[in-house]
């Protein structure tokens, strides 16, 4: 069950169809440490092996894991999948997902003043 639902303008394509139902779903404690691990990268530096963690793909990882479907397409989806969406549907997945952050938020500020 999706908490929040919406329509892509453009829609992500597989094959023929056209998907443009969005489901958004709220973030579990293991989607945070996946997202966490996947954003992880280490590199050499100086000879030293150095753990670095890309804020922009945490993001995005979290993103991917927050989709619970577009259309016909189950979630989580993809970068690669994120990746095919016109810039409009991007931005728009952005600031739903922001938006349903920000309504659970609120849910349990007022669950802690009751």
């Amino acid at each position: 069950m999706a908490d929040m639902t919406f329509d892509l303008t453009h829609g992500l394509k597989v094959g023929e169809s056209v998907n443009l139902e969005v489901g958004l779903r709220e973030l579990t404690s293991g989607d945070y440490i996946d997202a966490q691990l996947a954003a992880e990268k280490v590199i050499v530096q100086d000879g030293k092996a150095i753990c670095y963690t890309s804020d922009v793909l945490y993001g995005l990882e979290l993103l991917v894991r927050q989709v619970e479907y577009i259309g016909k397409v189950k979630g989580p989806i993809s970068v690669k999948e994120l990746r095919k969406l016109h810039q409009d549907d991007f931005t728009m997945l952005q600031v739903k997902a922001s938006e349903l952050d920000q309504m659970i938020a609120e849910a349990l500020a007022e669950r802690g003043r009751s």
